[in-house]
């Protein structure tokens, strides 16, 4: 699992621009983290939020639409009895998150449809965790209805940056999500998501596979272990999402998917389709009690049963999958209802799923719909031929990788030469027989492997080329970064100071800056060793940021050295910082161990003026400015004046 950068989260985090619960729902987290914290006061909490303490007996509640033998809850103590603590407070951040974030600044998201998707997606994962045993069905929810909510933050952080993101995305800009994400913010919302969830405290065990359920095959689980068939469990429940939320012709083309998803659960078709119309039902529900938009499906078991002969082979595809071998998706395409049924029982006798038409026409639009892989299709038909069939589907983006097989009883030469300029890749001669029909078949299988392997090398090299992209960001920012306090260092100090001095002599604005040692620092490594040495250093950069204004840039330039850059300020209002951060670090404590010792800093401070050369003479006015004050006698700050002597800041302490 790709971990997002702590110190960098903690910075998005500081911000208080990421989705986070209010009122009640925090009370109850607050309250959860006291160990001695016990039901009852729990409860009172919750009942002075009565939307809270419905939507909590209606969790509560919840598994019974899935299992048998648990009675009503109706009160809000025996509702934490069912649920738990733990399960009690995510749903509260959950349903704190649903009502305090339905609307934003970031003009292409859908705060309406993402609230429903993630809905579906938490009854969903529910329901399919009550049969699959992986995990219990009250944590899990939470699961489900924050799975996406990475994409919710950073369309809370950066509304202008995320909207352009979601616009090239939706304009079909060849990249996933994902990528895109990561291109404009150097991490993905799945990164985002699995940093929320552990700064809620979702346990790891429940957070990792929320980062893996998009494409759960990049995940390392042991097949049939609790994190595989969670992640799997989430990858379905999301993909349910997807299907609820879109037109119904595309529903019924995804739909033959979600039974070989369910597969890897052990769900049979039969069953996926009833509890997708039971999720569907919760979803409703659930709607009305949070105030989430939702709408009418026609039922998966309607729709499973209109479908086209040839659909019901979704059994043998589901069989095929778990094989070993490459089994296709094809479409046969014939007017002889005799051979289109010698067709299908060949075909499918060999693991393939087959779909049929009886025209060309009728093949066109099935072959739109379904995405077969390879394509038999007789010559002579009515409405439209096989060659015209053909010549219409590689005008199709879809149809220009499509493996075509003829079935004809003309060997002319010149009409084979027409068939193939019109797109057909092989021929079979009728009357055909199953052995030689086979044999033209493993040569198409060789050539669908073959463009399989070539699909999964180029996205393998796309996925190395992002890796290899994004490493070299973090090593360009590791670069630029002290590993010790977790603050700029001299290198990116440089750099900036001399950026600010450019711009302040372009706009005619103010710069100061200040140079700061660590008194005694010696003394202290020499006393009580490096390890403490560290221990200040750490504590002084902590106490340095946790005091300097926005605007100020604080770098570790060595040693015990550190040096504040000050843009747009003058020398007066720097040296009022200087004195803000040197009471700040004389005031603090370090704490190592059973020891504890307070240290203090000496600060010289000096401004841009017209007699400065360049950005080095005015770090070397404010190391002077530094130097007078450990002269002085430490734990003070020194102001260097405009043609004058460093002189002692009236604030200084003895």
């Amino acid at each position: 699992m790709s971990a997002m950068d702590k110190s960098k989260f903690e910075q998005l985090k500081a911000s208080g621009l990421l989705p986070s619960p209010k009122g009640v729902a925090l009370a109850i987290m607050r309250l959860t983290q006291n160990e001695s914290v016990n039901g009852n006061d729990i409860a009172r909490t919750i009942k002075a939020d009565p939307a809270l303490s419905g939507r909590i007996i209606k969790a509560a509640n919840a598994g019974s639409a899935f299992m048998t033998g648990r009675r009503p809850i109706a009160a809000v103590p025996d509702a934490l009895v069912v649920l738990g603590l733990q399960a009690v407070r995510q749903l509260a951040l959950g349903f704190s998150l649903v009502s305090g974030y339905r609307e934003g600044g970031c003009a292409n998201f859908d705060y309406s449809g993402f609230w429903s998707r993630s809905l579906i997606t938490a009854i969903a994962i529910q329901a399919l965790t009550t049969r699959t045993k992986a995990a219990a069905p009250e944590e899990t929810f939470i699961l489900g209805l924050l799975s996406r909510i990475g994409c919710l933050a950073l369309a809370t952080l950066y509304p202008q940056a995320y909207d352009r993101v979601l616009l090239k995305y939706k304009d079909g800009a060849g990249a996933e999500l994902v990528k895109l994400e990561q291109e404009e913010f150097a991490m993905d919302h799945n990164e985002l998501t699995a940093a929320l969830l552990a700064d809620w405290g979702i346990p790891k065990a429940l957070a990792e596979p929320v980062y893996y359920h998009s494409r759960p095959e990049t995940s390392t689980y042991t097949e049939g272990s609790r994190a595989y068939l969670l992640t799997h469990s989430l990858h379905v429940a999301a993909y349910l999402a997807e299907l609820c939320l879109t037109d119904e012709n595309q529903r019924r083309t995804m739909l033959p998917n979600l039974f070989l998803l369910g597969t890897r659960l052990g769900i049979e078709s039969e069953g996926m389709l009833a509890l997708s119309d039971q999720i569907v039902k919760e979803w409703r529900e659930w709607g009305k009690v949070l105030d989430v938009k939702t709408h009418d499906i026609v039922p998966f078991t309607q729709i499973a049963s209109s479908m086209p002969t040839g659909d019901d082979a979704t059994d043998d595809d589901a069989d095929a999958a778990g094989s070993g071998g490459i089994k296709l998706r094809l479409l046969a395409v014939d007017d002889d209802r005799s051979i289109l049924a010698l067709l299908k029982k060949v075909l499918s006798g060999a693991g393939h799923t087959v779909y049929t038409a009886s025209n060309g026409r009728e093949a066109l639009s099935m072959a739109l719909e379904h995405r077969p892989q390879l394509i038999i299709t007789d010559w002579i038909m009515p409405e439209m031929d096989g060659i015209s069939f053909c010549r219409a589907l590689r005008e199709t983006r879809v149809g220009r990788g499509i493996y075509v097989l003829i079935l004809t009883s003309m060997e002319d030469e010149n009409r084979l030469v027409e068939a193939f300029e019109a797109g057909v890749d092989d021929f079979v001669v009728k009357p055909f027989s199953p052995k030689a029909l086979r044999a033209r078949l493993r040569a198409g299988q060789r050539v669908i492997q073959l463009q399989q392997e070539v699909e999964s090398d180029r996205e393998e090299i796309r996925r190395f080329a992002a890796e290899l992209a994004m490493t070299n960001r973090r090593l360009q920012q590791a670069a630029l970064v002290d590993p010790l306090t977790d603050i700029p260092n001299r290198r990116y100090a440089m750099d900036r100071m001399h950026q600010e001095w450019a711009a302040a002599d372009r706009s005619r604005h103010p710069l100061a800056c200040m140079m700061i040692d660590v008194d005694h620092f010696k003394r202290i490594n020499d006393t009580y060793g490096h390890d403490t040495g560290d221990a200040v250093l750490r504590r002084t950069a902590e106490a340095l940021k946790a005091s300097a204004r926005a605007q100020d840039v604080i770098c570790r330039i060595g040693g015990e050295e550190f040096l504040v850059i000050c843009p747009n300020t003058d020398l007066d209002a720097a040296a009022q910082c200087a004195e803000r951060l040197r009471s700040a670090v004389a005031t603090t404590r370090v704490q190592v161990g059973t020891l504890s010792l307070q240290t203090t800093i000496s600060v010289g401070v000096a401004a841009m003026d017209k007699g400065m050369l360049g950005p080095d003479a005015l770090i070397k006015a404010a190391d002077q400015a530094v130097y007078a004050a450990k002269q002085a006698g430490r734990n003070r700050s020194c102001v260097v004046r405009p043609r004058q002597q460093a002189t002692l800041s009236a604030a200084a302490q003895g």
